[in-house]
């Protein structure tokens, strides 16, 4: 192959006196997608689709969850953000804003971006329980109010409405509940008369064996009198002596 070519007015002949080798055929569309680079999967660096957006709030450690959702405005899609902090219930302005800010480094173009804290659903909870014979009513209630508070036990163990114990968007069942009354010392048999949404009427909870929570809420039931909006908690004991 020879090619003429002119350089400041002196003609310069390219030629290649040898074939070419170790050439190879093109790669075909299935063998660029096989073999294309990787790393881009390891790390994520851009949110898409909602679990994108909770899956980076997470790399927040004052966070023990998130959970987000699209939702289409009309004109476009916002992502809202929900989040769960570790050791407290409700997220401070501060964290808010840096994880928004945080966030938008890896926003859609085209979606809004809304973070807030998970939204705090308080309950109403009522159990039956009796007591196995020679078993004093009064500490099993006490012990049943142990378990289903919100602090630690000196045994380390967690209450079952600790803010920690409940992640967002988590529903409450029924045997769940039954199953940790079950647990104290001295129960026989528990029963679940009343399990609903503080503040709305009663939505076959007990008929379907589940109050649903949706993917922003969490459920609260602090049982303070001083804070009875926070969820309230019955227990009535039987049997015994």
């Amino acid at each position: 192959m020879l090619d003429r070519v002119t350089l400041g007015g002196v003609a310069v002949t390219v030629r290649n006196p040898l074939p070419a080798r170790g050439g190879l055929d093109p790669e075909s569309i299935d063998e660029a997608r096989l073999f294309a680079p990787a790393a881009f999967r390891a790390r994520r660096e851009r949110a898409i689709t909602a679990a994108d957006y909770g899956e980076l709030a997470l790399r927040d450690v004052r966070l023990q969850r998130a959970a987000a959702q699209l939702q289409w405005t009309g004109s476009w899609y916002e992502a809202e953000v929900a989040l769960d902090p570790l050791g407290r219930a409700g997220a401070e302005p501060r964290l808010l804003a840096e994880v928004d800010g945080a966030l938008q480094r890896y926003r859609r173009m085209g979606h809004d971006l809304h973070v807030r804290s998970a939204r705090y659903v308080p309950l109403k909870l009522a159990l039956e329980v009796c007591a196995l014979p020679g078993f004093e009513r009064g500490h099993v209630l006490a012990a049943l109010l142990e378990r289903f508070g919100t602090r630690t036990s000196a045994d380390g163990a967690r209450g079952f409405f600790h803010p920690d114990q409940l992640g967002i968007g988590q529903s409450l069942y029924l045997s769940q509940i039954i199953a940790a009354a079950l647990g104290v010392s001295g129960v026989e048999c528990a029963k679940v008369t009343a399990l609903q949404r503080q503040f709305a009427a009663p939505n076959r909870e007990i008929a379907n064996g589940v109050l649903p929570l949706a993917a922003n809420e969490i459920a609260l039931l602090d049982n303070d009198p001083n804070h009875p909006e926070h969820g309230q908690l019955r227990i009535a004991v039987r049997g015994g002596r």
